[in-house]
């Protein structure tokens, strides 16, 4: 028997934690056969009973909807049960109402459309869910937006044990009245659903405290919504949210079409909702920010690399610069024969990209590594020891310190896309056209496809990341769209944005992103690291490069009317909200 359940559970391969349930932990797991990502949900023998294992488990094989998350078998390991589940890259609703950003409201009610959908084909089947609220909605990426999917049906009842239940189990926050005196219906999921979509439009719920205060909340208190929303959206939320279930929307469904007629009926472009993004300030650049006094350069710097405390390097079309800001002092320190596409500095180590060869400086003199006669695209390993280039179908790594070269060739389609995020792997993207995809691909450092990733968005950019397994990639053809792909355990968080992403470039504290602001002037938006906005800076002219020096400093260099000028911003002297 032992053997059996061994044999089972090594049929997965477990690539992380994702969270924590009620119950237990949840893994992601990848197939070994198929190489399918599912998700694990554990379940501890002695805290979650076989009644309710084989509740929950029913409930989950009877409902099989695109916004369910279905369950495809059960699993035993040592003291554990797990459930296996469709795996979802997205999250939970909390996790993306977490965020700074503002939903639209089209946004939010396709979401919350999501939702009523898969609880119109639960209550189809006598399937009452009793604890719906944003962290039991996950979320899958699509290329439009997310695809939400209830879970958790640990609590679930049927409409036929109304009068025989008195539990009120649940999550005080999002319960009806009814659901505190041991009562359930329909109506009582419904109720919960008006609270998301408050809290979706609003950025809070209408009510807050402790579970006794919610208690009497829920029971006495009215639900007053503000008159910022219009007054279809006011109607459809109190309705929704009524004392007396009969009052009630006498469905799921009801609700639904009620809201799929309001959006289609008025214009909502313009309504600003949930968190006021307008307290995200946009600020002029302002020279009390500067590390030193604008720099006026004779070239445009293309590129820009920090080297150590208080130093960097910067290039421009055929020259190469060394930069000290406690020496206040530069120096030329190459000069090319080919035009520099691109600098970085590894492990005290310089390394320059033209656009037929790499370049590595060994004692200050430029040492040949890469010749080419394609372009290609490149990225240096995290220790400096490796490289890769990728000319199109074809990818080649080569070991810089042992001289040798391994290459993969692929069949059908260019890698648009390469970044070294470990030190023994890089990821590589294709994009499918015909279905507006990609495939993420991690390879080893010698050339051996660990596993694939199929990715809702093609992608054309990507840069590595000072948070492990993360990397940070733009859209191909929405450069509005940016977005966090974490590796092992795979996740992938949208973060939209207002401007046209240009340059993107990863620090300690979160990301510094360069993005087309009008004719005349780039925004510099700062994100902490879970892409939430937290300040914005106007650039005049054109960055054309930027990297982080220290912590806190941002070198950036910039092509204006009145010339090429180099910049150091000190982010101390800056009011935002980074602690450094």
């Amino acid at each position: 028997m032992n053997e059996k359940v061994t044999s089972q559970f090594s049929k997965y391969r477990i690539l992380g934690l994702v969270g924590r349930g009620q119950f237990g932990k949840v893994l992601c797991a990848r197939i070994r056969d198929t190489g399918k990502l599912v998700a694990l949900k554990e379940l501890e023998n002695k805290r979650f009973s076989t009644s309710k294992l084989l509740r929950e488990l029913r409930f989950l094989l009877t409902l099989q909807h695109e916004n369910i998350v279905s369950c495809t078998t059960l699993v035993h390991h040592q003291n554990y049960r797990y459930l296996v589940m469709d795996y979802c890259e997205g999250g939970t609703l909390r996790d993306l109402m977490n965020c700074t950003k503002a939903l639209s409201v089209k946004q939010c009610f396709d979401l919350v459309n999501d939702i009523l959908l898969g609880l119109e084909h639960a209550h189809g089947a006598n399937i009452i869910h009793c604890d719906i609220k944003p962290e039991n909605i996950l979320l899958k990426i699509t290329a439009s937006g997310w695809l939400a999917k209830i879970s958790d049906f640990g609590i679930a009842r049927l409409s036929q044990e109304i009068e025989s239940d008195g539990s009120n189990t649940g999550s005080p926050g999002y319960m009806a009245p009814e659901r505190f005196y041991g009562q359930f219906s329909a109506g009582s999921d419904v109720y919960a659903v008006g609270i998301i979509l408050y809290e979706l439009l609003l950025g809070k719920r209408p009510f807050s405290g402790m579970p006794t205060e919610l208690m009497n909340a829920h029971l006495n208190q009215r639900v007053i919504v503000p008159d910022s929303l219009p007054q279809s959206l006011q109607a459809i939320i109190l309705r929704s949210l009524e004392k007396l279930p009969k009052r009630r929307y006498a469905s799921a469904g009801e609700m639904r079409l009620d809201l799929l007629n309001t959006i289609h009926a008025e214009d909502f472009s313009q309504l600003k909702i949930g968190v006021d993004t307008e307290s995200i300030a946009t600020i002029s650049f302002a020279k009390k920010a500067l590390h030193f006094a604008q720099k006026v350069e004779p070239d445009k710097i293309i590129g820009l690399s920090g080297s150590g405390k208080n130093r960097f390097y910067s290039a421009s079309n055929f020259h190469l610069h060394w930069h000290s800001l406690a020496l206040d002092q530069e120096e030329q320190i190459a000069k090319s024969e080919y035009s520099i596409e691109a600098i970085a500095f590894v492990q005290k180590t310089l390394f320059v990209c033209t656009k037929q060869s790499i370049y590595q400086f060994v004692d200050g003199k430029p040492k040949s590594l890469y010749q080419s006669s394609q372009p290609f695209k490149w990225v240096i390993s995290p220790h400096g020891d490796w490289f890769a280039v990728t000319t199109g179908k074809q990818l080649e790594i080569r070991n810089i310190v042992y001289g040798r070269a391994m290459r993969l060739e692929f069949a059908t389609r260019d890698l648009s896309c390469i970044v070294a995020f470990h030190q023994h792997y890089l990821v590589a993207i294709a994009n499918k056209p015909e279905t507006n995809e990609s495939r993420a691909m991690v390879i080893s450092r010698r050339c051996n496809i660990m596993y694939r990733l199929a990715l809702p968005i093609p992608i054309d950019y990507g840069i590595a990341t000072f948070t492990n397994d993360r990397v940070l990639l733009r859209e191909s053809g929405n450069h509005k769209n940016i977005f966090l792909l974490d590796l092992k355990p795979y996740r992938l968080v949208r973060v939209p944005l207002q401007y046209e992403v240009l340059i993107m470039t990863a620090t300690p504290w979160g990301y510094a992103i360069t993005a087309y602001y009008n004719a005349y002037q780039t925004i510099l938006i700062l994100l902490d690291l879970r892409g939430n906005n937290i300040n914005n800076l106007i650039i005049d002219g054109e960055v054309t490069a930027i990297a982080p020096i220290d912590i806190n400093l941002l070198a950036i260099a910039t092509s204006e009317i009145s010339g090429y000028k180099l910049y150091v911003i000190n982010l101390k002297k800056l009011e935002i909200d980074i602690v450094f």
